[in-house]
């Protein structure tokens, strides 16, 4: 149990749950990219884990960029738009893109992202999450890769902030009811 600001955060997905995962989709990664032009587009900053996970057992050629969205604002509730601290740099034209997100909530961010690769002249867009909240999912856009489906919980750890804080945790963490 972690305690922090009031709030209480129980232990929800343990590491050996999160890379047992992440290695089985992996696989099925190297299989899709094998000899494709590939760009991955890194969310940050919560996603740099589950990344780093992910390369170290990728077996295709790619060119690695990132793009840093905040609609959360280190709090615990989107604020509904959508700032972008870090442009992609990379050349998407006629590329295969592979999204990787830490979380995808209610898909606005992943919408917002989809829109503007594809308007990038990307040839593929594809993308992997390592929690999926479907409940709260409204948009089209197809979930390629998730580790997880995961109820409407806030999550820590992993990657996943509070207050800026906890990125650090090796498990993933939920608010703990009272």
């Amino acid at each position: 149990m972690i305690n922090y600001n009031g709030k209480k955060f129980k232990k929800y997905i343990p590491n050996e749950v999160i890379h047992k995962k992440i290695l089985k989709l992996v696989e099925s990664l190297n299989n899709y990219y094998k000899s494709k032009d590939l760009v991955i587009i890194c969310v940050l900053n919560g996603s740099v884990v589950v990344l780093s996970e992910l390369l170290r057992h990728f077996k295709c050629d790619y060119k690695l960029d990132y793009i840093e969205l905040s609609s959360y604002k280190g709090g615990m509730e989107t604020s509904g738009s959508i700032e972008i601290i870090k442009e992609i740099n990379a050349n998407l034209k006629n590329k295969h893109v592979l999204i990787i997100e830490d979380i995808v909530d209610s898909g606005t961010t992943l919408n917002y992202l989809y829109k503007k690769i594809n308007k990038m002249g990307a040839k593929d867009i594809k993308i992997f999450t390592l929690l999926f909240k479907k409940c709260k999912y409204k948009y089209n856009i197809k979930i390629n890769w998730h580790a997880f489906i995961v109820d409407d919980l806030f999550v820590i750890g992993y990657g996943m902030d509070y207050n800026f804080k906890f990125r650090g945790l090796k498990d993933i963490y939920c608010l703990a009811e009272d």
